[in-house]
């Protein structure tokens, strides 16, 4: 990436610290801008405002759930088009269908390998990329 070139901003909403911190680094060594979020309310805010290229999004979280964070994002003119990943210790086949139908990209499971949380980011803007 050139020193011309945007980095990807990439939202990353958990209420888990450890996690926003650990994935925030990774994302900042894989050359993304990590924006963080510790609540569902918090992420919608940021997302207005900094509209990310990506979402990164659990879904148990307090106050506002994963699921309703995406159905807003996606039902908001502004906010529509970004790509969400679901990243949460649900795995459950139900789960995973669920969060696919409410407007979901993609479904990664905790605990997730670095490399695979890489990749599936990689393959989700380069779809969302070639769409638009």
């Amino acid at each position: 990436m050139s020193a011309d070139t945007p980095r990807k901003k990439i939202l990353i909403v958990d209420d888990t610290k450890d996690i926003l911190l650990v994935v925030a680094r990774r994302l900042e060594s894989w050359g993304y801008e990590p924006l963080t979020a510790d609540s569902g309310e918090e992420g919608l805010r940021v997302a207005e405002e900094h509209v990310p290229d990506l979402v990164l999004l659990d879904i148990m979280m307090p106050t506002m759930k994963g699921r309703d964070v995406c159905a807003r994002l996606k039902s908001n003119p502004k906010t529509q088009h970004i790509p969400v990943i679901f990243l949460t210790a649900l795995g459950l086949a139900d789960h995973i269908k669920a969060g696919l139908d409410i407007g979901a990209d993609d479904y990664i499971v905790k605990p997730f390998e670095p490399a695979q949380l890489k990749e599936r980011i990689a393959i989700c803007l380069a779809r969302h990329n070639s769409a638009s």
